[in-house]
């Protein structure tokens, strides 16, 4: 059998004439060709099949449940997974059905007992776009519990630390101290205490504010609240914070007669204790208080050291943190004088060989310092002042000179000062 050739110049020429010549009859055919397929899609409406991932599902008849004294029970976010919705919709919708138009829900209604149950899936689609088909997966497992409220005590604890210079008013806190608390039975019942945590860092100003409550159970182990149906409970917190300064005691403005003491006699020191005490309120106030006095401390006559009690007078406008009764030590002694003897002989003890001695100053200038009392009787004939040579063989020493007023106690008492702490003592062999 002998196939023809082609001959591919004919061929060529002929598709090229078919697709030039007659333009208007193939515009007029492609518009024909369009117009019935828009009558197949608007008369005929044909239907098209279109899977929907990620629509979320929800709870019907939740809070006829709740009404009836029952709860879901569980991981929420668990329960309510998305699944997955084939719906059956016209050609012309399926642009416009997405996971959006999709409502499916977990019915509650019916309920009458706590147990365990197998809910099956409901799905519709909104605005009759189309219709469902299938849901992947099609029942939910679901736990149903006895609803229950339960009060339970609750604890504030406070982090962190105020700035300097401000202090916070425990005394005067207010804070939530026992929460009602509702949901399921078996969870609620392992509750038995709440924490509301407070941190004071940075606050110079008073708290009033609501805090979360951390739930825990008997072994201190946090429990979530999100078992907790309804609004979760929150502790208010009210605790004033003032701004603080410590301020000295001043003691000397508050001793009375202090200039009519037993006669020569002095107060030397009168301490506070504590020395400075805490005040607060507002800081322009606070910034005009250097000191805090006491009431009168009369101190007529008094001849010895003496502790006694003071009432501190706080100044308007701000408040006394501390105890308001201070320690007050007053150290009194007789009074303090001196008495000078000029040229005293330098004796010499302690030349039991007799030999023979000099000194190259033979007299000495002594101040004498001490209580009242006993520097005022002194006379010249109270005072010596000598070398000891015991023991020393001839030749030049540089001896201190030794002090003895009166006897060796009053020695020790007083305190003494001479012109020359020491002399030369130039010892000769006695002939």
């Amino acid at each position: 059998m002998n196939i023809p050739k082609i001959d591919k110049a004919k061929l060529s020429a002929g598709l090229k004439g078919f697709f030039t010549k007659n333009l208007a009859l193939k515009i007029i055919a492609f518009v024909f060709a369009m117009l019935l397929w828009g009558y197949v899609l608007t008369d005929q409406k044909p239907m098209r099949e279109k899977e929907l991932t990620n629509v979320t599902t929800s709870f019907d008849g939740e809070a006829e449940l709740i009404a009836q004294g029952f709860c879901v029970r569980g991981d929420r976010a668990e329960i309510l997974q998305d699944v997955t919705v084939k719906v059956r919709t016209q050609i012309t919708n399926y642009a416009y059905v997405s996971s959006n138009s999709i409502i499916a829900s977990i019915s509650l209604r019916n309920i009458s007992e706590a147990r365990d149950y197998d809910l099956p899936i409901q799905a519709s689609v909104t605005s009759s776009l189309g219709v469902v088909q299938s849901i992947t997966p099609s029942t939910v497992h679901v736990e149903i519990d006895k609803l229950v409220t339960k009060t339970v005590p609750i604890t504030t604890t406070f982090t962190g630390a105020l700035p300097d210079g401000y202090w916070a008013d425990m005394d005067a806190l207010s804070t939530t101290t026992r929460l009602d608390i509702t949901g399921p039975q078996m969870d609620i019942s392992t509750i038995t205490h709440g924490e509301c945590v407070v941190d004071l860092s940075d606050r110079i100003t008073t708290i009033y504010s609501t805090y979360d409550v951390t739930f825990y159970d008997k072994n201190n182990n946090v429990v979530s609240s999100d078992i907790i149906i309804g609004t979760l409970p929150t502790s208010t917190v009210r605790l004033p914070i003032y701004p603080v300064k410590n301020v000295p005691v001043d003691v000397d403005s508050s001793l009375v007669g202090s200039d009519n003491l037993a006669a020569n006699h002095e107060i030397i020191k009168s301490v506070a204790t504590p020395a400075t005490v805490r005040l607060v309120g507002d800081q322009a106030t606070l910034d005009k208080i250097d000191t805090i006095t006491m009431e009168p401390i009369p101190v007529n006559g008094l001849d010895s050291t003496m502790t006694v009690s003071g009432t501190l007078l706080v100044p308007d406008g701000v408040r006394l943190i501390d105890n308001s009764t201070v320690s007050v030590l007053l150290e009194v002694r007789e009074m303090v004088i001196s008495q000078t003897f000029e040229q005293l002989e330098i004796q010499v003890h302690g030349n039991t060989d007799r030999a023979n001695i000099s000194l190259n100053i033979p007299a000495a200038d002594l101040t004498v310092e001490g209580r009242y009392s006993l520097v005022s009787m002194l006379s010249r004939s109270d005072v010596q002042l000598f070398v000891d040579v015991t023991g020393l063989t001839p030749g030049v020493y540089k001896l201190p000179i030794s002090i003895l007023v009166r006897d060796a106690d009053a020695t020790i008492e007083l305190t003494t000062t001479l012109s020359v702490a020491e002399v030369t003592v130039t010892i000769d062999q006695k002939k």
